[in-house]
C-alpha cells in the first residue's frame, strides 16, 4: 500500500518542477501532495513544486534544492512549495510557505540572481532575502515565547514583513512578528527560549554540505542555462519539422484535390468520343 501511494504521489508531481532531493533525514517524516496523498520521506526522494513535507516530533529533513541551496526541515514542522522554477533565467523563483514549525534555508542561485523572486509565506508575516542563510520559524505560545513568527540570520539578510512594516534582519539580530497583536516586526532583546533549547541531531552536516553546494552553484547554474537552451534548440527544430510536414501534407492534398478536378472535367469529353465511336 505504500509503495501504491508513493506511486499516485511521483504520479502527481510529474508535471511539477522539480524543487528538490532529500539529502538527508533523522526520526519520521512524511510528504503530501495537492490530493492528499502521503508518503514517508527518505533519502534520495525527490520533492515537487506544490508538496508538503510533515515532521514528527523528532523529524529533521534536509533537502538540497535545484538551484543548489539547501532547507532544513526542522522537527514538528508543515512545510510547503509553493512555486518553484530552476532554469537559470529571470522567470526563476522559489516561493515557500511555512505553516508551522521552522526551516533553515540556505539560498541557491535564485537567492542571487533573482532575490526578488525568493519569498516564505507565513501566517503572519513574509520574509524576503539578499543571498542568505536563515532560519524562519512560526510558533505557538510557550512560555516565554510569544505566539506569531520569527526569524534569524547566519550569513547575509532578510526582511520581516508585516502589513505594518518591516525589519531588515542582519547576523545577531531576533526579529518577530506578533500572531496575536498585529504591528511592525521588532527585535528581541534576547534569542528566543525555543531555539537555545531545542536539541538538533544533524545540524553539524550543514556547514560542510553548505561550502561543497555554494562552490559549485554557478556551476549548476550555468549548466542548467545550457541544457535549456539545449532543450529549446531541440523543441524548435521539432516545430519546424513539423511545420515542414504540415506544408507537404497540405501541398499533396491541394496536388490530389486538382488532379480529381481534372478528371472531372476531362470525363465529359472521354465519353463523348467513345459514343460517337459506337
Amino acid at each position: 500500500f505504500a509503495f501504491f501511494v508513493a506511486l499516485m504521489i511521483s504520479n502527481a508531481a510529474f508535471s511539477a518542477e522539480l524543487f528538490g532531493t532529500v539529502d538527508a533525514i533523522s526520526g519520521e517524516a512524511s510528504v503530501a501532495d495537492k490530493a492528499g496523498n502521503s508518503a514517508s520521506v527518505s533519502p534520495g526522494l525527490k520533492i515537487y513544486e506544490g508538496q508538503t513535507i510533515n515532521t514528527g516530533v523528532d523529524g529533521e529533513v534536509h533537502l538540497v534544492t535545484e538551484d543548489a541551496g539547501m532547507i532544513a526541515v526542522r522537527p514538528d514542522t508543515v512545510f510547503r512549495v509553493d512555486e518553484y522554477k530552476a532554469e537559470g533565467s529571470s522567470a526563476d523563483k522559489i516561493f515557500m510557505s511555512l505553516i508551522k514549525g521552522s526551516i533553515r534555508s540556505i539560498t541557491g542561485w535564485i537567492g542571487k540572481h533573482n532575490t526578488s523572486s525568493y519569498r516564505i509565506t507565513t501566517p503572519t508575516a513574509t520574509i524576503g532575502i539578499r543571498g542568505t542563510d536563515h532560519e524562519t520559524s512560526v510558533r505557538e505560545k510557550n512560555g516565554d515565547d510569544e505566539a506569531g513568527t520569527y526569524d534569524n540570520v547566519y550569513e547575509g539578510a532578510t526582511t520581516l514583513k508585516t502589513p505594518q512594516g518591516t525589519a531588515e534582519v542582519t547576523p545577531g539580530k531576533f526579529a518577530f512578528a506578533s500572531r496575536d497583536k498585529p504591528s511592525a516586526p521588532y527585535f528581541l532583546a534576547q534569542q528566543p527560549r525555543f531555539l537555545a533549547n531545542r536539541k538538533l541531531k544533524i545540524e553539524e552536516r550543514i556547514q560542510q554540505r553548505k561550502g561543497f553546494l555554494h562552490e559549485r552553484f554557478e556551476q549548476k547554474r550555468d549548466e542548467r542555462i545550457r541544457r535549456q537552451q539545449s532543450v529549446r534548440g531541440e523543441h524548435q527544430q521539432l516545430e519546424s519539422k513539423r511545420r515542414e510536414q504540415v506544408v507537404e501534407s497540405r501541398k499533396r492534398i491541394r496536388e490530389n484535390r486538382l488532379a480529381q478536378a481534372k478528371k472531372r472535367r476531362e470525363a465529359p469529353v472521354h465519353e463523348k468520343i467513345r459514343g460517337e465511336a459506337h
